[in-house]
């Protein structure tokens, strides 16, 4: 994703913070016609195309910004140098760090929303929860930065956090979900300057080059290459030219592939980053090595294993001497190849380990023979002819215990195979019959529902209405009575319509949420409903149309009756691989451990599990809850 390094030490936070902290608290807003503060924000634009080429610039440039800023009382730019700090943390590995130094700016600076790249500290702390997949923890974070984009109206804002999104589901392999929101970036109208194009050309790329679409990887790779030569994006150029690479060997240019990987070693080495530099020889090893050209093999591996060497990078350390042992063996230097086989086992986990060991004393056999060929040469003559011999004689008894035995363990085979198949269909036909009767049973209640909420509707309802008008016709003396009898007919319409949504039944699942919702929102109401949905494929069986809508009042009803919430979040998502609801509070919570579920949940469980589903109830006492009802496929079959 961003590729930045280096790290500021964590005590240099704590001191800004304490900054921003103590006395009074300086405002966002600043007169921009102060030439210190156009100082200050000319650096901040210049420190992200420093970051891309000049690491060390980037750094000073950093400092400068933060020293600049506390002296003019400029939180904007405190923010923005705390900000690069926690990235750099985020870019050396220290992650938890990372996450608490976060969580500590956005606790311990007031009204840090009010500044427009605040939103920047959610998403680098949604970024630290994929790289521990969480990814659950991320899009929490995700979402609240793009609010905060598009409440602010920020373009740029909102591309970065699309961006950070389809990473999420880059990590998590779900490449054609990345790929439509990295696509959708290129749509939004960011700046002409937005440094993070190339970012997002080369991750479209490098999922087609998962998906083994590898035309399309290498289309977008070279748009990247291009977009990061004009602007010196050294790490992206790097990047770029790496997964071209990889996407133009795969269609057969391994000369082209070659030269583009001795391109991204050379841009790497100057960026800075050693471990992506011996990542970039070790690609280089391997390629020769296919292309036969295992001197250049050797050689490259053992540029990765030097480096590796000089930054303790274990990791690329043992990927260097399996490649520089195999690139020896494949040369035919199989004692040298021993060698480094033997320093391989060294860093190999206990799982490993044996399949080393039988790779080296395989290494070690071919050695062998090939010292002691010739003295081997005339004693497997002598021997050849007295083993025909006796193999002639083994043969016949050989062929038929096995055919006796291969018999057997038919028969066997045959008898275990046929019982299971029987058993495997009882067991299917009982759980389709217990399922088809518990969709029944469903079918009717919604039926019955139906046919309640007609009767009410058209009977009962009527009926109040024609004794309201027969009311009106007297004495105002009975006024009240007839107010009572508006009151009763409203409240049988609500319930007729609680009962069965019409909407539903004729508009689908989103405009009858939405209409729900409307009511929910209505002025003085204690909690305010928010909506979204992202709807990707409308042909839901009706019956979990109609679950998902239940599920949906039974939450929302417990919202109301018990969490004391103020916010809530209704997320609902359709596509051809998942179903999903999902409802966050912020309200007073619970604890899931001790606080068992009431009969409107357990209930609710046991049928979403009809329809293969799964209902997951996250809750912290003090701090929301969220309810996600999931299908893995919007059909009934």
């Amino acid at each position: 994703m961003f590729k930045r390094i280096g790290c500021y030490p964590v005590r240099c936070i704590v001191f800004c913070l304490l900054q921003l902290c103590c006395g009074s608290l300086f405002a966002f807003q600043t007169k921009k016609t102060d030439p210190a503060i156009r100082t200050i924000d000319s650096l901040i634009a210049l420190a992200p195309g420093q970051i891309r080429s000049d690491i060390a610039k980037a750094q000073k440039t950093i400092a400068t910004i933060n020293r600049l800023s506390l002296a003019a009382n400029y939180k904007h730019g405190v923010l923005e140098s705390l900000f690069d700090q926690c990235w750099l943390l985020y870019h050396t590995g220290s992650i938890d760090r990372c996450i608490i130094s976060v969580d500590s700016i956005i606790e311990h600076t007031p009204g840090i929303y009010g500044d427009p790249g605040a939103m920047k500290f959610n998403i680098l702390k949604g970024q630290c929860y994929v790289k521990k997949t969480q990814f659950s923890l991320a899009i929490k974070e995700f979402s609240v930065a793009l609010k905060l984009a598009e409440k602010n109206k920020d373009e740029g804002g909102k591309a970065g956090t699309v961006l950070s999104i389809g990473w999420a589901y880059m990590e998590n392999k779900k490449f054609h979900e990345a790929i439509d929101f990295f696509t959708e970036i290129l749509k939004i109208k960011a700046p002409n300057q937005y440094l993070d194009k190339a970012t997002v050309l080369n991750n479209i790329a490098s999922c087609y080059n998962s998906l083994a679409k590898y035309k399309e990887a290498a289309n977008y790779a070279r748009q990247a290459v291009t977009d990061s030569r004009a602007d010196n994006n050294l790490i992206d150029l790097a990047n770029g030219l790496n997964i071209l690479a990889g996407a133009i060997d795969q269609q057969g240019d391994t000369k082209q592939a070659l030269a583009y990987l001795n391109e991204a070693s050379k841009v790497r080495a100057k960026v800075g980053d050693p471990a992506m530099l011996a990542s970039d020889y070790l690609e280089l090893s391997d390629m020769y090595r296919k292309n036969g050209q295992f001197a250049q093999a050797v050689a490259y591996a053992q540029k990765g294993v030097n480096i590796s060497k000089k930054n303790n990078i274990n990791l690329k350390l043992q990927a260097g001497y399996e490649a520089l042992a195999g690139s020896l063996e494949a040369a035919g230097n199989y004692k040298q190849a021993d060698s480094y086989y033997k320093k391989l086992i060294a860093y190999k986990d206990t799982a490993n380990t044996a399949a080393n060991n039988e790779a080296m004393a395989d290494l070690l056999v071919k050695y062998n023979t090939q010292k002691k060929i010739t003295e081997n040469l005339q004693l497997k003559h002598d021997n050849l002819n007295a083993r025909l011999t006796l193999a002639n004689k083994q043969r016949w008894l050989t062929l038929s215990v096995a055919l006796a035995i291969l018999i057997i363990i038919i028969s066997i085979f045959s008898y275990i195979n046929t019982r299971n198949r029987y058993q495997t269909r009882l067991a299917l036909q009982q759980i389709t019959e217990q399922k088809n009767r518990t969709l029944a049973v469903l079918e009717t209640e919604e039926n019955e529902r139906r046919r309640i909420a007609a009767d009410l509707h058209d009977g009962v309802s009527q009926m109040l209405a024609a004794v309201s008008i027969q009311l009106k016709k007297h004495d105002r003396s009975i006024e009240i009575a007839h107010d009572l009898l508006e009151q009763a007919a409203a409240e049988v319409r609500a319930v007729s319509h609680q009962m069965t949504s019409e909407l539903l039944k004729h508009y689908g699942l989103v405009k009858a949420i939405e209409n729900n919702l409307a009511q929910l929102n209505s002025p003085g109401s204690p909690a305010q409903f928010h909506f979204f949905n992202m709807v990707e494929n409308g042909n839901v069986d009706e019956l979990l149309q109609v679950m998902l809508y239940r599920s949906f009042q039974e939450l929302v009803n417990n919202i109301n009756k018990h969490a004391q919430a103020t916010e809530v979040n209704i997320h609902l998502t359709i596509n051809e691989e998942t179903t999903l609801l999902m409802i966050e509070d912020d309200g007073i919570g619970f604890d899931t451990k001790n606080d068992h579920n009431g009969l409107g949940l357990r209930s609710l469980a046991s049928r979403i599990k009809v329809f293969n589903g799964d209902l997951m109830i996250d809750s912290i006492p003090g701090n929301g809850t969220t309810v996600i009802v999931k299908f893995d496929t919007p059909s009934l079959t």
